[in-house]
């Protein structure tokens, strides 16, 4: 994913053109308008650094995106023979990582149930969100989140549990309605969100991005689906994101996770904060990282939904469950006389 959007370039040379024209317009400046000029030229140098760091972060993340990718063969379409990493990635105009597959039924002891033999009685979970909602960065489906809760379920509650994952790697907030119609279809008995992170990259006010996700929310718990939300993670402990860039982007996934958990809790959803119970796991943790660094490992993610599957547990068990009707007045047969 792209730290920074073009938004950005746009707003520097919109500063930087309204400096030039201020210059232009009087021969004459006062000290106001000199010192008005020096903050504006003060920030429109500063958002050019901070862009130069975003362009230089992003090309870091996907280089490394891309050579992993070659090197295990999961690039889609298949990579090109003989190219390099930058052939490749000219060739492919958007890199998509084929990640593995974990959609299925799980029992309580943890098997993946073949299909044509699977229970009748088991609980649907459905995974919404972005590339962290589907898992990217790990190498295994033992390593998805959806399998990770999706076992841990079915182990807690001694139910089968049915995983499907409709998630969107490059996702944003406003990609929830359409993510939300196919989620329905599934008739779930839980829906984990995971979003937020692209919508920094988008550039999106937090305001917004919080609201899309609680109108997601308040429509799944007025059908008492229970909701499960990770807020956005801190963008504070992914250190290929040089400084004054990642302080910057700390503060506002920072935002954006406090609104989000507000949002999420007056849906009547139940937010987890990431940035607060996880974040500070992966601060000088390598390992919990995947090679671009930036999106977590097979590890990674088993820390996050440590944290999350206690939270979806309390919610599935907490939801009301369908009530047998009451027992009929017994009628007596009666023989019809002629």
């Amino acid at each position: 994913m792209s730290i920074w959007s073009s938004r950005t370039s746009d707003l520097v040379s919109g500063l930087a053109s309204s400096g030039r024209a201020g210059i232009r317009s009087s021969s004459r400046l006062g000290v106001g308008t000199m010192a008005g000029l020096g903050v504006l030229a003060g920030v429109s140098s500063a958002l050019v650094t901070l862009i130069r760091q975003a362009v230089t972060a992003t090309k870091v993340i996907e280089a490394a995106a891309v050579e992993t990718a070659l090197a295990e063969g999961t690039l889609v379409p298949p990579s090109v023979p003989g190219a390099t990493n930058a052939q490749q990635r000219a060739s492919d105009l958007l890199v998509q990582i084929q990640l593995p597959q974990g959609d299925g039924v799980y029992a309580p002891d943890g098997r993946q149930l073949p299909e044509g033999r699977q229970a009748a009685d088991f609980l649907t979970l459905v995974m919404l969100g972005d590339s962290t909602s589907v898992g990217y960065g790990t190498r295994h489906a033992d390593d998805l989140p959806g399998v990770i809760l999706a076992r841990g379920m079915a182990e807690h509650l001694d139910r089968p549990v049915r995983l499907r994952s409709h998630g969107m790697t490059g996702a944003t907030s406003a990609d929830l309605p359409r993510q939300l119609d196919i989620c329905l279809a599934e008739a779930p008995d839980a829906v984990v969100i995971l979003v937020g992170a692209n919508d920094i990259r988008d550039m999106v006010p937090p305001w917004r991005s919080a609201a899309l996700l609680g109108a997601t929310v308040a429509k799944l718990t007025s059908r008492r689906i229970p909701v499960v939300v990770g807020t956005c993670p801190d963008f504070g402990v992914i250190t290929p994101i040089p400084q004054p860039l990642r302080s910057m982007l700390s503060g506002w996934s920072l935002r954006l996770a406090t609104l989000q958990d507000r949002a999420v809790t007056d849906a009547a959803g139940c937010a987890v904060a990431i940035a607060k119970l996880v974040s500070p796991q992966f601060v000088d943790r390598p390992d919990l990282f995947a090679p671009d660094r930036f999106h977590p490992s097979g590890a990674g993610y088993r820390q996050a939904m440590d944290v999350l599957l206690p939270a979806l547990i309390d919610e599935v068990s907490a939801r009301p469950q369908p009530q047998a009707l009451p027992a009929g007045p017994r009628v007596e047969a009666h023989p019809v006389s002629a």
